[in-house]
């Protein structure tokens, strides 16, 4: 294309205001306020200068600081002297760079704003100096959220006391503020509830010293058995092993077991042990025990009483008349076998 004059700079990196003044006859000066009020300002070598339109050599006018402007001829009566200055800032509300560029003030983005990139980072908002809010998040004009930043650490919020604030190594529940909201949150409600929660560590219920930490809570089945030693080794087995159930809650055990197979083996002076539970018992505890058949054996007036081992998961079958007590022997058993055995203990495990 062909210009009269110098052809335009190539201004599409660049932001761009116009200055328009009328001359007087013979003016070549041109600096200050402009027809339309705005006061000339430029960067020396990014400006062009137009003379009725036509566009000026370098050749043809001089700059004296970043505010005048001199024609090498003067200019006539009501000539129209128009001074474009190139910026790499954006100078108006209109300009978008294709590629690059800094905005100074804000932006609005009337109709949505997507922000791509491609195996990099596509977006980072920067609050300098202080804590507060990085993000407003706004319906209808009204704030609703914040996304912002308190000890140099990230939170998001709702503007009325519920947040959450990323700490180190801790999830901290905040105001809208993204300070400290101790014991005013709730994870969940009755009706809109969370699902499983896994934790491989323990909860504090109720309080928060160490008496309110919950570190277990499991079930599960057990063999037990009965066996001439505590231990349930070194002995005798006298039935095979059967099925039990239990409960654990922190420390503390339940378990229940049928046994129903008749003693068999061993020495009629041999003990009897219930072994196999499923923890070692922190101390004695006694021991519920329901039979139909079994003690037929056992000395007039005595009455089974077991209890736990200290130290062992098993439970010794003793017997008392009131008076004294005994530990139960296999000969103090009949033909037949029916007893179920369930108690709660604690357990050091």
């Amino acid at each position: 294309m062909s210009y009269i004059g110098t052809e335009p700079k190539d201004i599409r990196s660049f932001g761009r205001t116009k200055f328009d003044y009328t001359a007087t006859q013979g003016q070549t000066a041109f600096t200050g306020a402009d027809d339309d009020g705005k006061v000339l300002a430029f960067t020396v070598g990014q400006i062009e200068v137009y003379v009725n339109g036509i566009l000026m050599d370098d050749s043809d006018f001089t700059t004296t600081g970043t505010g005048t402007v001199t024609l090498a001829t003067a200019a006539n009566l009501n000539d129209v002297i128009n001074v474009v200055s190139f910026e790499t800032n954006i100078p108006d509300s209109n300009y978008v760079p294709a590629t690059g560029g800094t905005f100074t003030g804000a932006v609005t983005a009337a109709n949505g704003l997507t922000v791509d990139d491609d195996g990099a980072t596509p977006l980072t908002v920067d609050r300098a100096t202080s804590d507060g809010t990085i993000i407003d998040l706004q319906k209808d004009g009204t704030s609703v959220g914040t996304i912002g930043a308190v000890s140099s650490r990230p939170f998001f919020s709702n503007n009325n006391t519920c947040g959450i604030r990323l700490a180190n190594n801790t999830l901290v529940p905040t105001n809208e503020n993204g300070s400290n909201e101790d014991n005013a949150t709730d994870l969940g409600a009755s009706d809109v509830r969370w699902k499983d929660l896994y934790l491989s560590g323990g909860a504090y219920i109720g309080g928060t010293g160490a008496a309110n930490k919950l570190e277990d809570y499991e079930t599960g089945t057990f063999s037990g058995q009965l066996y001439s030693t505590s231990s349930g080794s070194g002995g005798v087995a006298y039935t095979a092993a059967e099925n039990g159930y239990y409960v654990k809650v922190g420390a503390l055990v339940h378990f229940q077991i049928h046994m129903n197979e008749a003693p068999s083996g061993g020495s009629a002076t041999n003990g009897i042990h219930l072994v196999g539970l499923p923890f070692v018992s922190q101390s004695y505890a006694p021991i519920n025990m329901w039979y139909y058949a079994g003690f037929s054996n056992l000395t007039t007036y005595y009455h089974p009483m077991p209890r736990t081992n200290s130290g062992l998961p098993s439970v010794v079958l003793q017997a008392s008349d009131g008076n004294g007590s005994m530990e139960i022997q296999k000969q103090h058993f009949g033909g037949s076998l029916n007893i179920m055995f369930s108690g709660t203990y604690y357990t050091t495990a």
